[in-house]
């Protein structure tokens, strides 16, 4: 087994921030590893928004000791590929590359990280290869997954450490440092969605208590947002309807926004990497999928729900459920703030137990590495 020493990653940008995000996080824990990687991206200005020391008009640049190179055909005319190429999520590399790839010495391992799900399918795919109809290569499938059978999910080695540190007085100072003042009774959720979320039904509800305090990310759900706060959306900009107060706050580095999971009591979030950081966070939340073609993710969302909400008694597994479907657009299902809210005293501890089952498999960026190692 020879050691691997050099990975391409190649995202194009599709989600938004999920790709992006869940890419640069990729490239950061192969770094931590040692190996020196590049990672090839079509839209550095979506890495930017995460990431704001990043020069958006720079073809090659460094971030986070791991090279960044703009994607695009110009780019691609030199590519020498590295010993493990690695395709998020189903991107495609040209013919030219591929090309390159075959002639190369040693044949590069090379892997498509695929989108994480909980579907039976995925497992059963995990690791297959698929040969190349016309080249001497084979790409192999990687699933992120919860269970011991999947790529599990990334995770820095000291975060769960950094998460038990997280004390009342850290909470507390990191809220201050972003001018958020909860009240005593009031709970504190973040709110990350799409713009088609059912925001407006979701503020409705809210507003009917309990005390709620909302806070979202500067250029989130802004069309909702216009509606319950004018069209003032100003980082600080602060508004109270009934028992809810929403709060814009900054868009904020990745690392902080783990901060702010950390510190609500309940985490609206989306697409994939949100989610992710979301299990670390030990908190409840409520996720909406990438919406997909035929209601795909509806599908997707049922067998998540099925695992996620196993060891939940049957009536808050059914509050759970029935909220993140209404959540996500199921028809027929309501969005049920009051429902869930009564559930929610019973969801810090069981959280708390999913997110440690979670981490008790193996972590994704170290699979890959002894993935392809075999494969050498």
């Amino acid at each position: 087994m020879n050691s691997l020493q050099t990975v391409d990653i190649f995202c194009e940008v599709i989600d938004n921030f999920g790709d992006a995000g869940v890419s640069w996080r990729l490239a950061r824990a192969l770094t931590a590893r040692g190996l020196s990687v590049r990672l090839w991206i079509n839209n550095l200005s979506c890495l930017k928004r995460l990431q704001p020391s990043l020069n958006a008009h720079l073809t090659e640049q460094w971030l986070d000791d791991f090279q960044v190179i703009a994607w695009n055909d110009q780019t691609e005319l030199n590519y020498q590929p590295a010993e493990l190429v690695i395709e998020a999520f189903a991107c495609r590399l040209s013919d030219a590359m591929l090309n390159r790839m075959a002639k190369a010495s040693p044949i590069p391992v090379w892997i498509n990280l695929e989108y994480l799900s909980a579907e039976s399918w995925a497992v059963q795919s995990h690791g297959l290869p698929s040969p190349h109809p016309r080249l001497s290569l084979t790409q192999y499938f990687f699933f992120p997954g919860f269970v011991s059978e999947s790529g599990g999910l990334l995770r820095e080695d000291n975060l769960m450490q950094a998460r038990a540190a997280f004390d009342a007085e850290s909470r507390t100072a990191f809220l201050k440092n972003l001018e958020i003042d909860v009240g005593l009774s009031s709970s504190l959720v973040s709110l990350f969605c799409y713009e088609h979320a059912p925001v407006d039904e979701l503020f409705n509800a809210m507003r009917l208590g309990p005390p709620t305090l909302c806070v979202v990310p500067e250029g989130v759900a802004t069309k909702a947002l216009t509606h319950f706060m004018g069209n003032d959306l100003s980082v600080g900009r602060e508004v109270t309807t009934g028992q809810l107060t929403i709060k814009i706050i900054p868009f904020l580095h990745p690392d902080d926004y783990d901060r702010l999971l950390w510190s609500c009591d309940v985490n609206f979030v989306r697409g994939e990497d949100s989610l992710v950081r979301a299990h670390w966070a030990q908190q409840p939340f409520v996720w909406q999928l990438y919406q997909q073609a035929e209601d795909a993710h509806l599908i997707k969302l049922a067998a998540f729900l099925d695992l996620h909400c196993h060891g939940l008694s049957e009536e808050n597994a059914q509050a759970v459920k029935a909220f993140w479907q209404a959540w996500n657009g199921e028809v027929g299902a309501h969005l049920d703030w009051s429902a869930f809210s009564k559930a929610r005293p019973a969801l810090p501890p069981y959280y708390k137990h999913w997110s440690a089952h979670v981490a008790s498999v193996d972590e994704l960026s170290g699979q890959l590495i002894r993935f392809a190692g075999k494969i050498r």
